[in-house]
């Protein structure tokens, strides 16, 4: 059915905020049947593009056409609903405090029996729209309680009930392992193939490739082209969201390591079964597999936010086992979380109350004294802020102001100024365009390079392919094989996690899998 009349057809849209222009002119055509990606860095006018097309707010010129009928120029969010228009944004609209049966009730309506809630109905109708991305969560279960993975999944099945005939998708696998992302990919092709309507937005372009029948670029509020996937290779599809080329660093080889930082023999978590490896200075070393894999918790046994149930550690020598995150940072440890905006940044501080959130005193900003000297942290922030090359670079600007990549290397910036030994680094691109994405990974090669131990926690393949060079892949808590060198690729670990390690990269623990 793609290549029918549009569904969808925004026409010369244009946005501003004051005297910033977020949008100038921008277009999207979607046919029904069509899964079209929306690409552009952090700041070229996706999201807002998305919210003018919802009415959140209306734009301020141009039209929004649906099965060819126009919406009114000050639409609200009412009317996109009314013409079949269902949107999931990149911040949560879910209510923590109310359970998953209950968020997509919200929207879907409360079934009645003699006049009364029938809960009964209510549970059935949430288990049927999980059912329908292929996923089981308890519908009872309250959202606060559900890991990031499942409050996206439980998102995107709330904009699934409504039945709409398209759904916009902003960033929807950004918190989903590989698993949970085959399976909506597999929901969202039923939906195409019934003659519904996606937009995707998404900085993973590996998605774009799998998934999209057509793709349309922004770059500065306007149209750069629309194309589909297949005619593109990747480096023009990056030139096209850049403007530019996007070089890559070679890894570090092993001869340029230096002294193991960190060294662990058999240690063990709540879901981690026992461990054995070090890390060198010098050394970019990765933890990956599905989201279920461990490796996210391994980050928080490190970090002193979970218990370490068995085995030890050694950092720079000496006996390492964290109580708190005090504990660790008193140890030289930093931590990136895999939620920046929940568990890293404070986002309604400025970037230079963030940047200095834990103060040490041999910090430049302390002047190497117990009590803060404000003239020096304002020379400190603004120094760092375009050292990790933030946009705008304003210290008194609100986290909240700036775009997912910007926010990312402020959290970032707020650890490599210091002196860490070891950084411990969870989903670092997640929300974050090619180029600020290769901002990042310079800055993290760069700790590498001055002599950090670092440590990434992904279960996105790539990210390891580009940073590693060493890899551990876990199945379930169990270490399924160690990678290193050129044998640290995408395939490499697709196939060890399908059953199928490469000759290179043995198998440890076969015992446990079965």
């Amino acid at each position: 059915m793609v290549g029918s009349a549009p569904l969808l057809d925004a026409r010369d849209i244009r946005k501003a905020y004051g005297g910033a222009v977020a949008l100038r002119g921008a277009s999207l055509s979607v046919a029904r049947g069509e899964i079209h990606a929306l690409l552009g860095e952090n700041g070229a006018g996706k999201s807002t593009l998305i919210k003018c097309i919802a009415g959140t707010p209306p734009p301020d010129g141009g039209t929004v056409l649906v099965d060819g009928r126009p919406l009114a120029a000050n639409h609200g969010p009412a009317e996109a609903f009314a013409a079949g228009l269902a949107f999931i944004h990149q911040e949560s609209t879910l209510i923590d405090d109310l359970t998953v049966e209950e968020n997509i009730a919200i929207v879907e309506g409360y079934p009645r029996r003699f006049g009364l809630i029938d809960w009964g109905a209510v549970r059935e109708r949430a288990r049927g729209a999980l059912a329908a991305l292929g996923v089981s969560i308890d519908p009872s279960a309250k959202i606060a309680e559900l890991p990031i993975a499942a409050r996206t999944t439980v998102a995107i099945a709330r904009a699934l009930a409504l039945s709409a005939q398209l759904l916009v998708l902003d960033e929807p696998t950004a918190s989903l392992g590989a698993k949970d992302v085959a399976a909506l990919f597999s929901a969202l092709r039923r939906i195409s193939a019934q003659g519904g309507a996606i937009v995707f937005v998404s900085h993973r372009l590996d998605e774009v490739y799998d998934l999209c029948d057509r793709l349309t670029v922004l770059r500065d509020g306007a149209n750069v082209g629309t194309a589909s996937p297949r005619d593109l290779s990747r480096r023009d599809l990056v030139r096209m969201i850049c403007g530019h080329d996007v070089s890559f660093v070679r890894k570090a080889r092993a001869s340029e390591v230096g002294a193991a930082v960190l060294e662990a023999r058999g240690l063990e978590g709540e879901t981690v079964a026992p461990l054995d490896f070090s890390v060198q200075a010098g050394e970019i070393v990765g933890f990956t597999g599905l989201s279920d894999a461990g490796h996210y918790e391994l980050g928080q046994m490190l970090f002193g936010l979970a218990p370490i149930l068995a085995g030890g550690a050694t950092l720079d020598g000496r006996p390492f086992a964290p109580r708190s995150p005090r504990e660790a940072m008193r140890a030289n440890v930093g931590y990136v979380p895999p939620d920046r905006n929940v568990e890293g940044l404070a986002r309604e501080l400025t970037l230079t109350e963030n940047l200095f959130l834990n103060p040490d005193p041999k910090t430049p900003a302390m002047g190497g004294r117990a009590w803060l000297d404000g003239a020096r942290e304002a020379v400190e922030a603004g120094r760092l802020l375009r050292q990790f090359g933030v946009r705008p670079p304003i210290p008194d600007a609100f986290v909240s102001t700036l775009s997912g990549g910007n926010a990312q290397k402020v959290l970032l910036a707020r650890w490599l100024s210091g002196e860490a030994h070891l950084l411990v680094v969870n989903d670092v691109s997640v929300g974050v365009d090619i180029g600020a994405r290769e901002d990042i990974y310079a800055a993290i090669r760069q700790a590498a390079k001055a002599g950090a131990a670092v440590l990434i926690l992904t279960s996105d393949f790539e990210e390891i392919e580009n940073l590693c060079s060493r890899a551990f892949v876990l199945l379930r808590g169990v270490l399924r094989v160690e990678l290193t060198g050129d044998d640290v690729t995408v395939a490499s670990i697709s196939a060890a996690l399908a059953g199928d390690p490469s000759p290179a990269a043995p198998l440890l623990y076969p015992s446990a899998l079965s």
